[in-house]
């Protein structure tokens, strides 16, 4: 087992002795005694930490939801506890094993005031304890070759409901017409390619229920495939299983000619769309759990969840839900780029630059990013972003978005860097193509009216004005309180000699409030068109 304290570094900077005096009355009363009656072992302490071993299971688990319950409510002191079933390599100086740095690394998922334990610890568990703990999903643990699971306890007081259950998605056999062996072969492809997509996905348990049985699980995901005329339809719909209600369905068509570029096309566009649902459902769950008790992935899924609502206000509390992520766990790697991109997102949005202090802070971060999770195509892009937007270091952003595309061919995301990276070499063609992909390919996105805003300027300055007006106009459909769409398309009527047109849209803009707004961020521009932002920023009379 691993106890860590909550706050430990700020309570001592902010006072010393009372932090001091509750360390001790952590140790005397609230922890090390009750540990010590259910037979534990203290191995080390390491102020405010400990590491204690056990010779039982239940033990382990009993004492550690037994001092967290004591603690529940507690004003000063809430722990975070980690349990692994493992070895322990004992010499004259000190203690070692896999299991041990394991624990360690399950202690920093563990939420505030809960206990996270191993699968490993878990299957060994009497039916009566495992029916205590929750599934909290499947994390990437450092030098950890495979996702591990993890399994989640916290207090739960009263009547209050399970609040902690992730979401979980039951995927049913697809259907397939016309019934023949090749078609029967593609829909069992896309039913297979799909269940390990999304089950790379955090915050959602994913189960193949043509495997085995699945008694419990949110949804039930079903298919349909169906060929024909040259082309194919694949139509995926998730239904509630405790009101048989349908929550969600899309269906995708793309040519047939090579069946593998079908289920490529089809794939990619359903792993997209399926992302923005996961990241929904676990954003939904944690509406109710207090903040101070989120998980550092629990805050990750939260701030997601804020910032697809493309606000200043929701990015900004993602960046708090991002701080305090950090606070808990300073290594890690994904809540470091959340931090970085909501940072970038924000100063863009102001047209402002990061501010120097934090441009070196965040190469480090990013940096140390990359060493955490080398196998994310999140961080890999983050980074790629920051060194495009931040430093203007073209290759650097190009090696790590290959980096990102050999991780995830179906990250969508890439095409906004490949066409930022595009627009920033003055290729507005290939930007209007890269940001063309994202747009088709991402309709669902509460981002679109920011990709449709960038595509919008990348046509303009490739003297597509028509272009850029649809763009403008259809991005201010979706979003009519935001004077930047409307800016954009009044400069590029007047260079179509519509002149009348576009003071009338000026007149609009000057009408809508001046605070900046998310999704008119400009695209990083080549230095030639570095005027548009004067023209654009907000408050501008362009």
């Amino acid at each position: 087992m691993f106890v860590d304290m909550v706050g430990y570094s700020a309570m001592m900077n902010a006072d010393q002795d009372a932090t001091i005096q509750a360390v001790r009355e952590l140790k005397n009363h609230q922890l090390e005694p009750v540990l010590s009656d259910f037979g534990g072992e203290i191995l080390k302490r390491m102020g405010d930490g400990w590491i204690i071993a056990f010779s039982s299971i239940s033990a382990a688990l009993d004492s550690a939801i037994q001092v967290q319950t004591n603690l529940y409510g507690h004003r000063k002191l809430k722990l975070r506890i980690g349990c692994h079933l493992g070895e322990i390599v004992e010499d004259e100086d000190d203690f070692y094993g896999a299991g041990v740095n394991i624990t360690q690394r399950i202690q920093t998922e563990a939420p505030p005031g809960g206990v996270m334990v191993s699968e490993d610890l878990f299957r060994q568990l009497s039916d009566d304890r495992a029916k205590l703990l929750n599934e909290a999903g499947t994390f990437n643990l450092k030098n950890i070759s495979q996702p591990v699971r993890l399994y989640q306890w916290r207090p739960a007081p009263g009547s209050q409901r399970k609040l902690d259950d992730v979401p979980s998605i039951a995927v049913q056999a697809f259907e397939f017409a016309p019934v023949d062996a090749e078609t029967e072969a593609i829909a069992g492809d896309l039913r297979d390619q799909l269940i390990v997509r999304v089950s790379r996905r955090k915050g959602v348990l994913v189960f193949d229920a043509l495997s085995k049985a699945v008694d419990k699980a949110t949804y039930d995901l079903r298919g349909r495939v169906r060929m024909a005329g040259g082309r194919g339809r694949f139509t995926i719909t998730m239904t509630s299983r405790e009101d048989a209600r349908p929550v969600w369905s899309q269906t995708y068509e793309a040519p047939t000619d090579d069946v593998f570029a079908f289920c490529d096309e089809v794939l990619e566009l359903a792993e997209g769309d399926l992302r923005l649902q996961t990241n929904a459902f676990d954003g939904d769950r944690l509406v109710d759990i207090p903040l101070e008790e989120l998980s550092v992935s629990e805050l990750r899924a939260r701030a997601a969840n804020e910032y697809y609502k493309t606000t200043m206000e929701s990015w900004s509390y993602g960046l708090a839900l991002m701080e305090r992520a950090i606070s808990l766990n300073p290594l890690d790697g994904v809540s470091l780029c959340m931090r970085v991109e909501a940072q970038i997102m924000l100063f863009g949005a102001r047209y402002q630059p990061l501010p120097i202090e934090l441009q070196a802070a965040y190469k480090e971060d990013l940096d140390t990013a990359v060493i955490q999770s080398p196998q994310s195509d999140y961080v890999f892009w983050t980074r790629a972003v920051f060194r495009l937007v931040v430093l203007d270091d073209i290759e650097g952003a190009r090696a790590d978005l290959k980096r990102s595309a050999e991780l995830n061919p179906a990250y969508l995301e890439n095409y906004e860097l490949e066409g930022q990276i595009a627009m920033r070499e003055g290729d507005f063609d290939g930007a209007d193509a890269a940001f063309s992909r994202l747009i088709e390919r991402g309709a669902q996105n509460p981002l679109q009216p920011y990709r449709l805003f960038m595509r919008g300027v990348a046509r303009f300055c490739g003297g597509n004005y028509e272009g850029a007006a649809q763009d403008a106009s259809t991005a201010s459909d979706l979003r009519p309180n935001e004077a930047g769409h409307l800016k954009l398309r009044a400069m590029a009527l007047k260079e179509m000699g519509l002149e009348d047109q576009a003071e009338d849209c000026l007149e609009r803009a000057r009408g809508l409030s001046t605070d900046p707004m998310v999704t008119t961020k400009l695209p990083v521009m080549p230095p030639d068109f570095h005027w548009m932002s004067e023209k654009l920023r907000p408050g501008s009379r362009a």
